[in-house]
């Protein structure tokens, strides 16, 4: 069972309206939140939703689709606003998330830096050779007297 809809983010451009409300990218946004582009999707926003139009290519002159549905279901006013409270519990959610990470991030490195440190070249050389095709006719080149060109 997916968890409910607390808040729609209605935009023209859902990667800079993720990171205007809810300061991550849509890959991270969490399971409550739901980013709506289309006509059809904000036209089916249900009565009494919390919702937040975040537009950034917005044109008074020549509205698209969108737009217009988002200007008719706030003007049926049948949905809500955000909350400075609910920022504040969004602000909450990231001071967590960001929390976690850096304890997951802080517990890998250090998991990395309890080994061996392998130079760049070690690196290389070990990986050319783990991928090097194995050959039993390796041609040898003749061997040739060096001839300077400056006398």
């Amino acid at each position: 069972m997916s968890e409910p809809v607390r808040l729609f983010i209605v935009t023209d451009n859902p990667e800079r309206a993720c990171l205007s409300v809810m300061n991550c990218f849509p890959c991270d946004c969490p399971p409550f939140v739901r980013i709506l582009t289309e006509a059809d999707a904000i036209r089916e926003i249900p009565e009494g939703a919390r919702c937040i139009g975040q537009w950034f290519a917005w044109s008074d002159r020549r509205p698209d689709e969108a737009q217009m549905a988002w200007e008719w279901r706030k003007g049926a006013g049948d949905i809500e606003g955000i909350s400075e409270a609910f920022f504040q519990r969004i602000d909450e959610w990231n001071a967590k998330r960001r929390e976690a990470e850096a304890r997951i991030l802080a517990e890998a490195v250090a998991e990395l830096t309890e080994g061996r440190v392998t130079s760049f070249s070690e690196f290389a050389n070990a990986h050319a050779a783990a991928t090097a095709a194995a050959s039993e006719n390796v041609a040898v080149f003749p061997s040739q007297p060096r001839v300077s060109r400056w006398k």
